[in-house]
């Protein structure tokens, strides 16, 4: 009960948090050379298609944007075992400063090859800038949701969206992995019969 009143006392240290990460994860970005925005010149905020189109990840929002919620109760799981006591804004922190650096590193040549050889995202050619500032997004209101929900709450979020992405895109964050770490051709066949 502490920690929710300390965001609602001091919201603007966790605001200000989020834009330094957005801004120093997008300057990287940037300098890496990748696009702003899809190059196709549609300005939706949010596509709902996954598999094999050039416009998932090129925008803010896709249906990936609900992995991107996982990472965030993900990671502040693994704050809460790993940092627990120096307190839910410093977690906080640190979730975006590794989220930052993982949308930097997911957007490297080596990791947009491995998406493309071991899952379903055949067409994938990394994130636009915008789309990385949205997953941001998404991990900060993840952690924010665990954080408000509890370890056994969010344990059930995480779960409900997990199994709300496996039937709708045929793709989850636990399957994600999976796919990246040790890619099943069974699996890969299955995502893509969509």
């Amino acid at each position: 009960m502490d920690e929710e009143r300390n965001l609602a006392r001091y919201w603007y240290r966790y605001a200000v948090v989020f834009i330094a990460a957005a801004v120093a994860m997008t300057a990287v970005l940037w300098a890496l050379g990748r696009v702003w925005w899809c190059e196709l010149g549609d300005g939706a905020i949010y596509v709902n298609e996954a598999w094999n189109s050039s416009h998932t990840s090129q925008h803010f929002f896709d249906p990936y944007t609900f992995t991107h919620i996982l990472h965030g109760v993900l990671f502040f799981w693994i704050a809460g075992l790993l940092l627990p006591k120096i307190g839910s804004f410093w977690q906080f922190t640190v979730a975006l400063i590794v989220e930052a650096g993982w949308e930097v590193l997911e957007n490297t040549n080596i990791i947009i090859e491995k998406y493309r050889e071991n899952t379903a995202s055949l067409d994938y050619f990394g994130d636009s800038i915008a789309n990385s500032v949205g997953d941001l997004a998404a991990c900060a209101v993840g952690f924010l949701i665990a954080l408000k929900f509890g370890m056994w709450r969010s344990l059930i979020f995480f779960l409900a969206v997990e199994v709300f992405l496996l039937i709708w895109i045929r793709d989850s964050l636990l399957l994600n992995i999976l796919m990246l770490v040790y890619p099943l051709d069974g699996v890969k066949s299955w995502q893509m019969s969509v």
